[in-house]
């Protein structure tokens, strides 16, 4: 992946917003910011995986953490 793939991540997320603001037109505010600080931080999520393709994703992170509660149960 180069940064020439940021554009595309945009334009999804423009995508997905059009599609889906029909649904959310006649909901409270709320539902209206949840939905946009959602998309927002899966926006910046994906720009800084495709920056740095090296880091650690949020399946690893949850890897850690239950990691060894998973052992614990195991026994």
């Amino acid at each position: 992946m180069t940064s020439k793939d940021i554009p595309l991540c945009m334009a999804a997320c423009l995508i997905i917003t059009f599609f889906q603001w029909f649904r959310l037109k006649n909901r409270p505010t709320k539902d209206k910011a949840a939905y946009l600080s959602i998309l927002a931080l899966c926006w910046m999520l994906a720009i800084v995986l495709v920056m740095n393709p090296g880091m650690p994703g949020p399946t690893q992170l949850v890897n850690y953490i239950f990691y060894p509660l998973g052992k614990l149960l195991d026994h």
